[in-house]
């Protein structure tokens, strides 16, 4: 299987955050707790054919409305992992084209090297 990144580009709010929420400080819950992510992708069936080009444009327009009522995740933390620094430097997004359907790559092992 191959996959090839065909852009990368780092998607914004579409409102800037107001100055007076550009400092979000973390809870000590928070500054205790290690980083981490789920590793979760829903995917469906389509009927038919499906407009990729639209569909990505949509999921960009989408992140970017929700980054704007969610706007610390668009922050980076601070060099004191303290707070939030909330100046809307976006969250990184890459399209990728794959040499298979992702039915296929489902089958393969979960242990495989393509999921990390």
């Amino acid at each position: 299987m191959e996959i090839k990144i065909q852009s990368v580009q780092f998607i914004k709010p579409s409102k800037s955050t107001p100055q007076n929420l550009r400092h979000f400080k973390l809870s000590l819950l928070d500054q205790l707790a290690s980083s981490s992510y789920i590793d979760m992708i829903y995917y469906y069936k389509t009927d038919g054919e499906v407009d990729i080009s639209e569909r990505c444009d949509h999921l960009v327009n989408s992140l970017s409305e929700a980054l704007s009522l969610y706007y610390p995740l668009a922050g980076r933390l601070t060099k004191d992992r303290l707070e939030v620094d909330c100046i809307d430097q976006g969250v990184k997004y890459l399209v990728t084209q794959v040499s298979s359907s992702l039915h296929e790559f489902l089958k393969l092992d979960p242990k495989n090297d393509h999921i990390s």
